[in-house]
């Protein structure tokens, strides 16, 4: 049985309104469970498929509904339907509505997870360096916590604190300012032509330059100090030595089209991760599966890109390489990475050791298609949907924003020294605003 728990708070609704929902003004114990799902405590305790917990505010003037379903079992498309069809049912049942309740019970949905094996093709794209290096090889921890029973595993992940020191903001890009983006980017995209500029490939190469930046910035910051402590220490002891020091910078990559003939020069290359629906490259868009469909493109960018100053120009061309890895995730390269997956089943736990081991990759996912507003319990849609607050760094989701807005909302997380330089970069404080 799912969780499913109601409580009442004495948080007034215009708090979070005046507070623009920030997680700060949150009733406390909204959230049931963290980024980590874990088993509720006690010797019964048993992880669940869903926890679900419905808030009523102070003065009954709304209501927070609270749902977690962890990611092995649906990704952005279960969950948002889940959400929309429990919506319908609750619609139906206040207002009588027998056509609703007999059209939402007829609807039919796919949980069989053999539906993506009956689709995948005879043809086969061979899989880069690093998704091979991520996926394989010998990772004697990786493969113990695979080892391990999904309650031990919870409990040992969450005493890791992946989100020691990572703090997020939320960002609006109005669709004013991205059209007006698109439009100068666009002079010198290689094919700017319909669905070759999308929001979401705009987006992602703005946000690969944006938190590439951002990181050398920092990086740069943390030379001076360390070159500055060392001067002041030598001068001290010597009277004259400077000492200068190029403090680590490790900005390890992950492969695919932007260069995958680079191997590991960690100091040239971003870890770019950009997650994607199988159900397209599949042709499964129209068989309502809802399982987790996503599978990770990993990509190696070069730095030398990413890093010059963010205008139309430059931009292009992290399009480009953003647009190359999306367009190359086509049935045959899904084939590849299901026999990889299949070929390994322990392998599940790779990405996790491997992200908690590389400081400065990006993941970017894009929710932007899902119906975040399309669910209405009785009283209207919701005013705002969002995320956990901080789960993991290094982290962008883009989300819709509110209709009738076509503006898109910008979740970052980060740790906080490069979120710091995310707050200063000039080009995003121009383009965006922040909400919270």
């Amino acid at each position: 049985m799912p969780e499913y728990v109601e409580s009442l708070s004495d948080t007034h609704y215009d708090t979070l309104r005046e507070s623009n929902f920030h997680h700060s003004s949150w009733p406390k114990g909204l959230t049931r469970v963290g980024a980590i799902t874990m088993a509720a405590p006690g010797p019964a305790g048993r992880i669940k498929l869903a926890n679900v917990h419905v808030v009523r505010l102070r003065d009954n003037s709304g209501v927070i509904i609270f749902i977690n379903i962890p990611h092995y079992v649906v990704d952005g498309t279960g969950f948002f339907s889940f959400v929309e069809l429990w919506g319908k049912h609750c619609l139906a049942e206040r207002t009588g509505d027998r056509q609703l309740a007999q059209q939402t019970s007829q609807l039919e949905y796919c949980f069989d997870r053999s539906i993506i094996a009956r689709h995948l093709p005879v043809e086969r794209k061979p899989l880069d360096s690093e998704t091979l290096r991520v996926y394989t090889g010998f990772k004697p921890i990786a493969d113990w916590i695979a080892w391990l029973s999904p309650n031990t595993r919870s409990r040992l992940l969450n005493k890791a604190k992946f989100n020691s020191g990572v703090v997020s903001h939320t960002f609006r890009v109005s669709r004013q300012a991205l059209e007006m983006l698109r439009k100068e980017v666009g002079e010198y995209v290689a094919d700017s032509s319909e669905g070759k500029l999308t929001d979401r490939y705009l987006l992602a190469a703005i946000l690969s330059k944006l938190i590439a930046r951002a990181h050398r910035n920092r990086r740069d910051q943390e030379s001076v100090s360390v070159a500055g402590w060392l001067f002041g220490a030598a001068c001290s002891v010597v009277g004259a030595a400077v000492g200068l020091v190029k403090y680590g910078a490790r900005l390890l990559c992950c492969s695919s089209n932007c260069d995958s003939s680079a191997k590991r020069d960690s100091s040239k290359y971003q870890s770019l991760n950009l997650l994607d629906d199988v159900r397209h490259g599949l042709g499964l868009v129209d068989k309502q599966y809802m399982g987790n469909g996503l599978i990770p493109h990993n990509s190696l960018c070069p730095l030398d890109v990413l890093e010059t100053p963010i205008d139309p120009r430059s931009l292009a061309k992290a399009v480009d390489m953003v647009r190359s890895i999306y367009e190359n995730a086509d049935a045959a390269l899904v084939a590849s990475f299901v026999d990889l997956l299949s070929s390994n089943p322990k392998s599940f736990t790779r990405p996790m050791i491997y992200m908690s081991t590389q400081p400065e990759l990006l993941v970017v996912t894009c929710e932007m298609e899902f119906k975040l507003y399309a669910s209405d319990f009785g009283n209207g849609p919701p005013e705002w949907v969002c995320t956990i607050p901080s789960f993991v760094a290094n982290f962008v989701g883009l989300l819709p924003s509110p209709p009738p807005s076509t503006d898109v909302i910008a979740n970052i997380i980060l740790k906080a020294p490069v979120m710091k330089q995310v707050l200063r970069d000039e080009f995003w404080r121009d383009f965006t605003q922040i909400v919270y």
